[in-house]
């Protein structure tokens, strides 16, 4: 079964046993969680390691896969669903933002790799792409759909969306039971009105990323903004915001997160359904000054505090195909999903490509030939086991103890008891002389490992 990932809801496929917070004394509570290693939030020392950025694989999609700009991937409890703004010269429609004849349209699928467009005979005796939603004014520009997984949304509610642009005048709030027929939640009062001077320039007219957060018991969302949080420069970047409600918002929160001079045009943030604390984000970085060329940098928020990009360099580049060079030719589908039990699949919005990456595979904490060596901070657990997803060469090792809160080895889980492991696991479980880490009891705790020629992507201290 297929797992969905950033868009869709974590409950509609499996359980998680999320833990919010940190243990008494402020230490950190793991329970019930996966953590990724992209940087030292867990890691008291390090010697001889480094974190290293993974970029995907393309690879060719299925005949059938949209091609549009703003793109929205998730699972409605029954089928994928893949939301996508294009144009169709044929019926023109009215002009927004420059972009005349726009249009919003779905298809479906049922394994996510495999895509058809059903007639959804919403404009009779009109020339219109049947799977059309919308068709011919603003909204359609940047429609953000979404299932909502929010434990006290009503049935009519179940798919949300934010849209706006200049001509709108702000940006608004919609709802809708099927996600085909939207509804304003109010035609008249935007949720944020177009104020380019309060928000450092044009504001809105990119696709805003918003979700309910499971972690933080909320909506969230990340909106176009001009302005970071230094308050120097205006440069195209995201903010925060959130609310309750969907209807009345916070005061956007500016972020520190572009280089100088650098400009981010979506931001692409989402949950991680392995992890909800997560939200991981596929960010267009655009170059003006070069023909409006764009790669793609992968950014973090843990917690939902802040923004970490463990690498400033491009996680996916343009390529060998020269299309790809030409002006915003490259957006990521937001949205991804666990095609097999090792791999993740995520879509490029506006060409007939997919990618594939290692489940948690996106940075790795890594050791070359020289054997490296790591500490953890204090942490805390109740119960449960582990398991790591890792990897080494056939030369390489990886090697891992237990310890008290002061650093002290525990009885029978030393180096020594552990020996060494080499291979390739998604999930992998430790064992010392035939013991786990669930027979440990619960409390305060340390790990310490040594690594060489290996990458480590993530533990999980699993609920049971």
């Amino acid at each position: 079964m297929k797992k969905v990932l950033f868009v869709a809801c974590s409950a509609l496929f499996f359980a998680v046993n999320i833990i919010c917070g940190a243990a008494e004394n402020g230490v950190y509570d793991v329970s019930g969680k996966l953590e990724l290693f992209y940087d030292d939030f867990l890691i008291a020392n390090k010697q001889d390691l480094t974190f290293v950025q993974h970029s995907p694989r393309e690879c060719t999609a299925a005949p059938g896969k949209p091609n549009g700009y703003y793109g929205a991937i998730f699972h409605d409890g029954t089928q994928y669903r893949y939301y996508y703004r294009n144009t169709d010269n044929v019926y023109s429609g009215k002009k927004y933002n420059g972009h005349p004849g726009e249009y919003l349209g779905v298809t479906f699928s049922k394994d996510g790799i495999n895509w058809q467009e059903k007639d959804l005979k919403l404009f009779p005796g009109k020339p219109v792409p049947p799977g059309a939603v919308w068709y011919g004014n603003g909204f359609t520009h940047n429609l953000m759909p979404f299932f909502d997984c929010n434990p006290q949304c009503t049935p009519d509610k179940r798919f949300k969306a934010v849209s706006g642009v200049r001509e709108t005048a702000g940006l608004f709030a919609f709802y809708s039971a099927d996600g085909i027929n939207w509804k304003h939640y109010d035609a008249k009062n935007p949720i944020f009105k177009y104020e380019p001077k309060k928000y450092g320039g044009h504001f809105i007219d990119s696709q805003n990323a918003v979700f309910y957060s499971e972690y933080e018991k909320c909506y969230v969302m990340y909106p176009r903004v001009w302005k970071t949080a230094d308050g120097l420069q205006k440069v195209r970047s995201f903010g925060k915001t959130t609310s309750k409600d969907f209807r009345n918002w916070s005061k956007i929160e500016f972020l520190k997160v572009n280089e100088p001079g650098e400009h981010l045009y979506v931001s692409g943030l989402h949950p991680y359904f392995r992890a909800p604390h997560y939200y991981i984000g596929a960010a267009t970085r655009y170059f003006g000054n070069r023909g409006s060329a764009t790669d793609v940098v992968l950014i973090f928020s843990r917690h939902g505090k802040g923004i970490q990009r463990p690498v400033k360099t491009a996680w996916i580049k343009p390529g060998l195909d020269a299309s790809r060079w030409l002006n915003r030719s490259n957006y990521i589908t937001l949205g991804m999903f666990q095609a097999s039990e090792s791999e993740l699949v995520f879509y490029h919005s506006v060409k007939s490509l997919y990618y594939k990456l290692r489940l948690d595979g996106f940075v790795s904490l890594s050791a070359g030939a020289k054997e490296g060596t790591f500490e953890t901070k204090t942490l805390h657990r109740t119960s449960g086991g582990l398991e790591i997803n890792l990897s080494t060469s056939a030369g390489g090792s990886f090697a891992l103890e237990v310890c008290d809160e002061n650093g002290k080895p525990l009885p029978g889980y030393t180096f020594a008891d552990f020996g060494e492991f080499y291979g390739d696991k998604i999930s992998y479980k430790p064992t010392w002389q035939g013991k786990t880490f669930a027979d440990i009891p619960g409390g305060k705790f340390k790990l310490r490992i040594k690594m060489k020629e290996c990458d480590l992507y993530s533990m999980n201290f699993t609920a049971r």
